[in-house]
């Protein structure tokens, strides 16, 4: 590594690094040859330079070239260019392994699905997409990956089987998706909308939600056994609709929030959905007798903790910008080299806090936010390692951090000017009257 004598020794980032680093680099032609980066090791360096401390090409090539290897900004492009596809397996590789024999031993996890949109520079809207799972009783993410803003949020990016309990919002309450995840051995815990959601009574019957709905108002929770279908005529996937009715000043926020989305649009909020919006909708595949629809509603409210996650990532990795334009190379190796910062900075969360961070977490409301601030700090300081800037040959630096270049001119002050600066004697201030 180019890291300088003295450079962190107490914190050896490399062995939290998967093992056929190199060779996973090699086979996806990210690094060909050993010249001036010498080793997929340094090669994520540069990556975790441009993505985790946020340089520029430019002040990435600076800083190489400060710890002795000196390189331009152009050669630091064509490098990261190359890295895509090696950092997307390399996300794949520092996820938590879930077997399928954990799951045939009877052990059960809750994972919690969701998305969240990226914009770039100057963007007018979302240009990326994240989807991640998040296991909130191992307080980890298990899968996350990359899409533009066009793939939108299913349960089908996942891979789901037996063994796990999904949550997810109303964008996952697609009976596709629905029949498919099940069908893979996955129980669903998911928010839905009957506008979107077809159902039928388990006889084959429509089943008409918002009637059923209107002649239970006055109950505070109701359940309903209906099926979903993938495809109309095609066989029904058994499930429950849990309704939990709100609170009088609930149910007024939600419909004056209504009005005024209908508002802006031009129109009048419908009867129907003014009657939905005084319900939350959830569907499960889980029978009552498994789990009971209060315990449902209640395990449904932990799906909050992924919208947390995200705003860690956002905020403290500060990853909810682009440093490219979309569609580039370097756009994705910003934001996969985020992912990696991420899942890096929870493995070490993980080993250092180990026991005592399950205990505090049934001992006391924890969070990890904290933890990461602190830990992603530290991984900043130990890339960068300042200490020994002061040992750089600062002229090599600054020639690689100029700018290239221009067809206009520097604007400098004119010689006259310069020469009426130094040859001309300050006189005293005028005394006051």
């Amino acid at each position: 590594m180019p890291l300088q004598e003295g450079a962190s020794k107490n914190v050896s980032w490399t062995q939290e690094l998967p093992v056929e680093l190199e060779q996973r680099a090699r086979e996806s032609r990210a690094f060909q040859r050993a010249r001036l980066i010498k080793s997929a090791e340094e090669l994520l360096e540069l990556v975790l330079l441009y993505s985790m401390a946020d340089l520029s090409l430019r002040e990435v090539a600076g800083v190489w070239t400060g710890r002795g290897t000196p390189l331009s900004d152009e050669a630091v492009r064509q490098r990261l260019a190359a890295c895509p596809q090696w950092l997307a397996g390399l996300v794949s590789e520092l996820l938590p392994v879930w077997t399928r024999a954990q799951a045939e031993g009877g052990q059960w996890r809750v994972v919690i699905c969701d998305g969240s949109s990226i914009s770039g520079p100057g963007a007018k809207g979302p240009e990326y997409r994240w989807h991640l799972a998040y296991d909130p009783g191992a307080q980890q993410v298990a899968e996350v990956h990359l899409s533009d803003v066009h793939t939108g949020e299913s349960l089908t990016r996942y891979q789901l089987g037996p063994g796990l309990v999904v949550l997810g919002d109303r964008n996952f309450a697609k009976a596709p998706a629905l029949v498919a995840a099940r069908g893979r051995g996955a129980h669903l815990v998911v928010r839905m909308t009957p506008q979107y959601l077809p159902l039928w009574t388990r006889q084959g019957a429509a089943f008409d939600l918002v009637a059923a709905l209107g002649t239970a108002r006055q109950q505070p929770r109701v359940s309903f056994a209906v099926q979903v279908r993938a495809e109309k005529g095609g066989p029904g996937l058994p499930v429950w609709i849990h309704a939990h009715h709100l609170s009088e000043p609930q149910i007024n926020r939600a419909r004056r929030r209504l009005k005024r989305q209908a508002s802006r649009r031009g129109r009048r909020a419908r009867a129907q959905t003014l009657c939905l919006s005084e319900w939350v909708l959830v569907l499960t595949t889980l029978p009552p007798q498994e789990l009971s629809a209060e315990v449902i509603l209640e395990l449904y409210r932990v799906r909050w903790q992924v919208e947390l996650v995200i705003k860690r990532y956002k905020s403290l990795l500060a990853a909810a910008r682009v440093r490219a334009k979309r569609g580039s190379p370097l756009a994705e190796v910003y934001l996969l080299g985020k992912l990696v910062f991420a899942l890096l900075v929870e493995r070490r969360a993980l080993a250092r806090l180990g026991a005592e961070w399950a205990q505090m977490l049934h001992a006391r409301p924890a969070t990890w936010w904290r933890v990461w601030r602190l830990l992603a700090q530290e991984w900043i300081a130990t890339l960068l390692n300042p200490l020994t800037w002061s040992e750089w040959e600062w002229p090599t630096v600054l020639r690689v951090l100029a700018e290239r270049k221009r067809k206009r001119q520097l604007q400098l002050v004119p010689a006259a000017v310069v020469q009426w600066l130094n040859t001309r004697p300050l006189l005293p201030l005028p005394q006051a009257a």
